[in-house]
């Protein structure tokens, strides 16, 4: 699909009731930069300017065409009179009726999507060239790009002489002929990035569109920004995850510590070892696992020494005592570094 634009002029306006004004949209002869539509494409297409824009530039400017035009009307009805056709639009912001009714503006810019193009000579198919004006034909002879099918897309008032001068081609992907019938916003599918410019050969001016490349300047900075906010997103919510985890892994480990230190704090009472539990509670949390797990074993150790003698007399001659007493002794120099006093 190739876009192409030209310029057109104010037919008539119609000041009464309703603010209306035909245009003279185009017709078959071949313009300047050596590209012309067909009668029977313009018969064909000529519908599908009803209901299409006709707009201007931000804050009225008519300098270029620019890519988000104010809408200031739309088309309502068509003529086709003879090889050229008209179309009136209905005008719905004061200010252009204002501009137009007191003849400050008047040109207009057409635009318009072609789906299928020939050369005027050999009649090959040029549809799916990238560049059509470096055929041979057209290059070397008299020939000129033959647009057989096309789709009015817009209108924009522009400050330029009448038909036949013309703008620049844009390229899209490749299409072939589509047929007219279906709907119009078919026509107008696809995106600037979705396609690639060249320039038609004689059109006036090679230099790139400031205003397109601000804008594309503009999205990808847009982009970029909304890719940061992203990631910036992404991470805040993995550095939450990350904290709330590590939260919840200390609260398991305060838990299991807690049930470590009752469970020590048991046997040692049972192995006569904690004369005060709350302070003995109060020590043990100071420790870490690996020792509380030792003290608990030697605590055990104590308390199945107990089971295995329950009422083992002392042997009051012996130095040691029994051997619950010894066991109990050795692990308190063990803990504490000393024994008991006898």
């Amino acid at each position: 699909m190739n876009e192409l634009r030209f310029y057109t002029a104010v037919h008539s306006i119609d000041t009464g009731e309703k603010r209306r004004a035909t245009f003279y949209l185009m017709n078959t002869t071949v313009n300047r930069n050596r590209w012309g539509v067909t009668g029977k494409a313009l018969e064909e297409a000529l519908t599908t300017i009803i209901g299409k824009p006709l707009g201007c530039g931000p804050e009225y400017q008519t300098d270029r065409h620019y890519p988000d035009p104010l809408r200031v009307g739309s088309f309502t009805e068509t003529q086709k009179p003879d090889s050229y056709a008209l179309g009136t639009a209905e005008i719905t912001d004061a200010e252009a009726w204002a501009r137009l009714t007191t003849g400050t503006w008047g040109p207009i810019s057409v635009v318009i999507h072609s789906y299928k193009e020939s050369c005027s000579h050999c009649h090959k198919d040029l549809t799916h060239i990238d560049d059509p004006f470096n055929h041979r034909c057209i290059r070397e002879g008299d020939a000129h790009l033959q647009v057989e099918s096309f789709v009015f897309d817009r209108a924009d008032f522009i400050d330029a002489p009448a038909y036949p001068q013309a703008g620049y081609i844009n390229q899209a992907t490749a299409h072939t002929q589509i047929p007219l019938q279906l709907p119009a916003q078919l026509y107008t599918e696809g995106s600037p990035s979705q396609s690639t410019q060249r320039q038609a050969a004689g059109s006036p001016g090679t230099d790139p569109n400031p205003m397109e490349e601000e804008r594309r300047k503009k999205l990808e900075t847009q982009k970029l920004q909304e890719r940061i906010t992203q990631l910036e997103q992404q991470l805040t919510q993995e550095t939450k995850a990350k904290e709330e985890a590590e939260e919840k892994l200390g609260q398991l480990n305060a838990a299991r510590h807690a049930e470590n230190v009752d469970a020590t704090l048991q046997a040692r009472a049972e192995a006569g070892l904690a004369r005060d539990p709350d302070a003995e509670r109060e020590r043990l949390k100071e420790y870490g696992e690996e020792f509380l797990a030792q003290l608990k074993a030697d605590a055990e150790k104590i308390i199945e020494a107990q089971s295995r003698h329950p009422a083992a007399p002392k042997a009051k001659n012996a130095p040691g005592g029994t051997d619950l007493e010894a066991a109990m002794e050795d692990t308190r120099e063990r803990l504490f570094g000393h024994r008991r006093e006898t």
